[in-house]
């Protein structure tokens, strides 16, 4: 059909961490805010909480920087299938976001992908200094 020109690829892919790390960001923000709670929600002991929450913060570290991001890309993979998995067979929702179905899940999973089979681009500290 037609080429994508480089600069644009590349802009893609930053964008695509961009919103993967405002996402765990927020997640983590708001999990830290009351750990007991999160993991009494989620049916999670607390170090597993804990744990959830600081993967979070470091998948968007991850993402906001290009360093390790494939590595982030398959550990949201992970999570977000566990996640959406609870949301199918322990909480019974229903698909969409807003009935507090797995949809946001699910796309944060693709966007993960996405990193994961691509790489951060050129446009990251490891393309950026030749890591």
């Amino acid at each position: 059909m037609f080429t994508v020109p480089t600069f644009i690829g590349a802009v893609v892919l930053l964008l695509v961490r961009a919103l993967l790390t405002v996402a765990f960001v927020r997640e983590f923000l708001v999990k830290a805010k009351d750990i007991p709670a999160f993991a009494r929600n989620d049916g999670l002991n607390v170090p597993t909480a804990w744990f959830v929450a600081v993967a979070e913060l470091a998948a968007a570290l991850s993402f906001a920087t290009g360093v390790l991001a494939q590595l982030a890309g398959i550990g949201v993979i992970v999570l977000m299938i566990i996640t959406t998995s609870l949301h199918v067979f322990k909480w019974n929702s229903t698909y969409w976001a807003s009935a507090g179905g797995p949809e946001y899940d699910l796309l944060l999973l693709v966007l993960a992908a996405v990193i994961t089979a691509f790489g951060a681009g050129p446009i990251a500290i490891p393309a950026l200094f030749g890591m």
